[in-house]
């Protein structure tokens, strides 16, 4: 099979050499020439240069700027062009909606959006391990790293991490931790959040996001994402009737603590050498699975309205 990749940063690599290693073929399309595309792949600057040049694409990925997502995606929906989205979806839930309406007005079905930590195997464990746990009182959930260190040898302040008019900003860069929250809780009725630029960090972006998600049963979720901490953090903790859980991304264990009981039960534990690349493998393997009409999108049209919805809830709070 045929991918067209469009974008080439540090998700654009990533996504075109796994599809090589499962045995495809990628085309480029690319909006600069700054770095070097030190794979060889094919490559072209304009779409209008690939729909001439090439035949039968199966498939595109997009990893434009979320900025540029809108437009790609129309485009490829005028093309009959499945594609992979990588999120956040677009800029804002606005602009989400008008996608959404494209889809609906050409019964546009084969796509997909990429919050691969989805498959990631502790939140795919904690997902299934949350009915034993009873009521949930309360959750936290963390992402923090430190921009400038984030991409090995990439100037962080070329990213659009870094840069309001590419769509980006910390809340958004780490939209995965909202996407989770809703998958494994729902949709909060209520959503209290502040984002801000507080660093001296050379970006025009927020750099930090903290939330709090109030549901119906009176169980909270605070949700804090930072590109400041010098520490990698990420995780969750869920504090429930039957157990508090832990889960730490670093460590990659995932742990119950249980009243009466000093040392806590280790639920999972991921191999040392664990590669979390895999969790794109699946996600394109899912996806293939979407182009040849064998298996189901990973996420669907209402789980990104959701999020996107929560996005702009902590936005306009903030």
């Amino acid at each position: 099979m045929k991918f067209l990749v469009i974008g080439y940063g540090s998700i654009g690599k990533r996504h075109a050499r796994n599809i090589k290693f499962l045995g495809h073929e990628v085309i480029l399309l690319r909006h600069s020439r700054d770095t070097i595309n030190k794979d060889g792949f094919d490559e072209y600057y304009s779409y209008e240069e690939v729909l001439k040049s090439v035949d039968s694409i199966d498939g595109a990925i997009v990893c434009s700027p979320t900025s540029c997502h809108l437009n790609d995606v129309n485009i490829l929906v005028d093309n009959n062009i499945p594609f992979l989205l990588e999120k956040p979806p677009t800029v804002d839930y606005q602009s989400y909606l008008e996608m959404v309406k494209f889809f609906k007005q050409r019964e546009f079905s084969r796509y997909d959006i990429g919050f691969n930590l989805r498959f990631c195997p502790a939140l795919k464990f904690i997902k299934e391990y949350l009915p034993n746990l009873g009521h949930i009182y309360a959750s936290r959930v963390s992402a923090g790293y430190y921009l400038p260190d984030w991409r090995e040898n990439v100037d962080y302040r070329t990213t659009n991490s870094a840069r309001k008019e590419l769509g980006g900003g910390v809340h958004i860069e780490l939209i995965h931790e909202i996407d989770y929250i809703i998958w494994f809780f729902g949709l909060p009725e209520k959503v209290f959040g502040y984002t801000n630029r507080i660093s001296i960090l050379e970006i025009s972006t927020e750099d930090i996001c903290v939330a709090v998600f109030q549901y119906g049963n009176g169980s909270v979720v605070e949700l804090h994402l930072d590109y400041l901490s010098q520490k990698n953090l990420r995780g969750c903790q869920i504090i429930a009737e039957h157990g508090t859980m832990e889960w730490d991304f670093i460590e990659g264990k995932v742990k119950l603590f249980v009243k009466g009981q000093k040392i806590p039960e280790e639920l999972l534990s991921l191999d040392e050498d664990y590669d979390f690349n895999e969790t794109y493998i699946e996600e394109l393997e899912n996806f293939i699975g979407v182009v040849n009409r064998k298996k189901s999108k990973n996420i669907n049209i209402q789980d990104a309205v959701d999020s996107m919805k929560v996005l702009e809830a902590i936005k306009l709070s903030s």
